[in-house]
């Protein structure tokens, strides 16, 4: 699972061009619609570890996983229901 890096609604990323990449600044939802309408494959640069198509690299957040349960009640108690 991937999360986009983004720093105030911009995302770093490598567009390749032949052999070598351009740095480009995109916006999330710019990015989102890349990543959203190419096939994820397996990058080969750490430092942008989202690829699209092998063309377009993305950096990312790490994304942690909790083992939290979620909590049932809210702060005010537990809804009950009218009859």
């Amino acid at each position: 699972m991937y999360k986009l890096k983004n720093v105030n609604g911009r995302v770093n990323a490598l567009l390749r061009t032949g052999k070598d990449f351009v740095k480009n600044n995109l916006s999330v939802s710019a990015a989102q619609h890349i990543i959203d309408t190419g096939k994820l494959v397996k990058s080969d640069n750490p430092d942008y570890p989202i690829c699209i198509d092998n063309q377009w690299y993305f950096e990312d957040v790490e994304v942690k996983k909790t083992a939290k349960k979620a909590q049932l009640s809210s702060m005010y108690g537990e809804m009950k229901e009218d009859k």
